[in-house]
């Protein structure tokens, strides 16, 4: 199991997990806007390197896909930054995604271990995780990473922690 970045490589398991998401989920209103906002494969790739080089959005974020026995398992967006309002105070460093069948195993503890280890790599010395209070999953998820619980926010009903690095 490791981190890849998307690449062409991918376009087939890319193309039967948009396939098999959309089984359990409408994929064209869905948070995962980084993996599916696009409509086609190479369209994704250009712009994920586009993303991540010269975002025309908030900040400059990197695509890691968590690839194991050719299935994409997780998605994780790396934000190089959070200098803007919103992110600060909502958002955060991340975005994640679990694939559907995947949900409930242990993945998701690994898969943020590996991220915070890229998150150093990129020079991020402390990262801001956020996720909704009802989500006890994710807050699981980031509690056993070394999430420190800094608060509530008060618009968003988001559980806001900061990992040092």
């Amino acid at each position: 199991m490791k981190l890849e970045l998307p690449e062409l490589k991918h376009k087939n398991i890319y193309e039967q997990l948009r396939k098999e998401w959309a089984i359990f989920e409408d994929i064209s209103h869905i948070s995962p806007w980084a993996l599916f906002y696009w409509d086609n494969f190479d369209e994704f790739l250009r712009e994920t390197v586009l993303y991540r080089t010269n975002s025309p959005t908030w900040v400059n974020s990197t695509l890691f896909l968590l690839v194991e026995d050719n299935d994409i398992i997780w998605a994780i967006d790396i934000r190089h930054n959070i200098n803007n309002p919103v992110l600060m105070e909502k958002w955060g460093h991340i975005w994640y995604w679990v694939v559907p069948k995947f949900r409930k195993k242990w993945y998701a503890t690994k898969m943020l271990e590996l991220w915070l280890i890229e998150a150093k790599k990129m020079g991020i010395e402390k990262v801001l995780l956020t996720c909704t209070t009802e989500n006890i999953p994710s807050n699981k998820v980031i509690k056993s990473n070394w999430g420190i619980f800094d608060r509530l926010t008060n618009d968003w009903k988001m559980n806001r922690y900061w990992i040092s690095l």
